[in-house]
């Protein structure tokens, strides 16, 4: 992380220290560099600076006379008396650099924002209701074949993952920055934004993912796009247009509307799709021999992109890779080679002893990555059944019901075009039965369970060499309990 000292954390914040501290002493603490930014206790070392989140269902301050044993350097937004009564604890340990300020996250997010400013390369956010992660993980890699670049690590994403993120960026070390900006409520965007002022924008599809919170896919569009609102001047957001709601913006306008007039000067909109409305398009788009094989194109420009991912959502995703690179002038043929060579996250593919495949799609679920699962098992060569083991969907709000019936809608459609798509239908939960209940009169095989044990019990039972079974559900119904017991 960049040089930043105990008295650069008190001035960028607005803090005071606890009147813990020797005269002898204030001046060398002040002085005394950050090596680190961390909000678990467990990863507090000598120099790290320990900011105590009050979360949901613990409050870190408690961990505080631990803490200090370890560092010097703690962010506080209470006083003594409360941090011993939370601790049990008779007392602080004295000459260390309690931090204290109004709100520990506001100030962890000072901080944050304070160090990307200094930042001197491009930054790149992504957003989105559904690819969000595989997208940033493409677009790193495709950028990593000509630069060196800094990115988000695992799901860091949130208003803490953020500025955490943020806190590591060193432009010594890299020539460009790839950060994931989550969110789940309505004025998320506005403060992850303000913090990581991207130079570069991606939004990659509306779902309805957290609609229970944003009412509408309407108004998670306009949240999400508000990432255009703190971008930099000459700013470019890259959007999907094969994204029905997407689709219809069509110029700096419409995103100055959305953001309240407060996206960037001369922000530019650049489409990507498969429509010959996208700047940068897929074309010829086929699967074979375990590949995604496409055409990207850009005004004359042709290059074959090959990938190991099925699914048309991956081909999207490496598609705003690949246009990012050839925006930024990077050479799109080793972009290309990159991105065949690209690995996926969260969706992992077991090749299990017994001769059955198992594609793990366990984080977490919406409508369409589920619908996209269901695509990568319907496109997948098979010499044995499909299976597909879905589970319950949260947070989708008052129309949860129909959001689940889509799903099922998807999968009789995919049925009546290919009645091999898939072979049984698998549901665990309560919700789910409803993904069951639209397929009832085609051929496929439904059995349904409320618990995932018995659900595991009876897949171990049915399922044979030369199967593909697919597993999503959102990640409340912990469904790596069924993938641990049949891989």
């Amino acid at each position: 992380m960049k040089n930043i000292t105990v008295k650069d954390i008190i001035n960028i914040t607005n803090a005071t220290l606890l009147n813990k501290i020797d005269d002898n002493e204030k001046s060398k603490l002040l002085s005394e560099e950050v090596t680190d930014i961390v909000t678990d206790s467990r990863e507090v070392k000598p120099n790290t600076l320990f900011v105590a989140i009050v979360g949901e269902n613990v409050d870190a301050h408690k961990f505080i006379p631990d803490v200090a044993k370890i560092t010097d350097i703690m962010l506080i937004e209470k006083g003594e008396d409360e941090i011993l009564a939370l601790s049990d604890k008779s007392s602080l340990p004295d000459n260390k650099a309690y931090i204290l300020v109004n709100s520990t996250l506001d100030a962890l997010q000072l901080i944050g924002g304070y160090i990307r400013s200094i930042y001197e390369k491009k930054v790149i956010g992504v957003t989105g209701s559904v690819g969000k992660t595989t997208t940033r993980e493409m677009i790193t890699h495709a950028l990593r074949s000509s630069l060196n670049v800094f990115s988000t690590s695992g799901n860091m994403n949130s208003q803490i993952g953020v500025p955490l993120t943020l806190s590591h960026m060193n432009d010594t070390d890299s020539d460009i920055a790839v950060l994931e900006m989550g969110i789940s409520e309505p004025g998320g965007m506005d403060k992850l934004t303000k913090m990581v002022m991207p130079d570069i924008a991606v939004c990659t599809m509306i779902g309805v993912a957290h609609i229970e919170f944003m009412k509408t896919r309407e108004g998670i569009m306009h949240e999400k796009l508000r990432i255009a609102s703190r971008m930099n001047d000459n700013g470019v957001l890259f959007i999907n247009s094969d994204d029905s709601l997407l689709s219809k913006i069509s110029s700096s306008n419409d995103i100055s509307f959305i953001t309240d007039g407060n996206a960037a000067p001369n922000c530019k909109i650049m489409k990507y799709g498969t429509g010959s409305d996208a700047d940068y398009r897929a074309t010829d788009i086929r699967y074979m021999d375990g590949y995604n094989t496409y055409t990207y194109v850009h005004e004359d420009k042709k290059v074959t992109v090959n990938l190991t991912q099925s699914g048309m959502h991956n081909v999207l995703n490496s598609l705003v890779a690949m246009a990012i690179c050839d925006y930024l002038g990077l050479d799109t043929d080793k972009a290309a080679e990159a991105l065949e060579n690209f690995e996926g996250m969260r969706q992992k593919e077991i090749m299990t002893d017994k001769g059955y495949t198992v594609i793990d799609d366990t984080y977490n679920a919406s409508p369409d990555s589920m619908k996209a699962l269901i695509s990568v098992l319907r496109d997948k060569p098979a010499h044995g059944r499909r299976i597909a083991v879905l589970g319950d969907m949260f947070e989708l709000g008052p129309n949860s019901d129909e959001y689940h019936r889509e799903v099922g809608r998807f999968i009789k459609k995919c049925y009546s075009e290919n009645n091999d798509s898939i072979n049984e239908l698998i549901t665990v939960g309560i919700s789910s039965k409803l993904i069951a209940e639209e397929i009832k009169d085609t051929d496929i095989l439904i059995n349904s369970f409320e618990k995932n044990m018995d659900a595991s019990e009876y897949i171990k039972s049915i399922i044979k060499p030369a199967d593909i079974i697919v597993l999503k559900a959102s990640n409340g119904m912990k469904f790596s309990e069924i993938v641990k017991e049949i891989v």
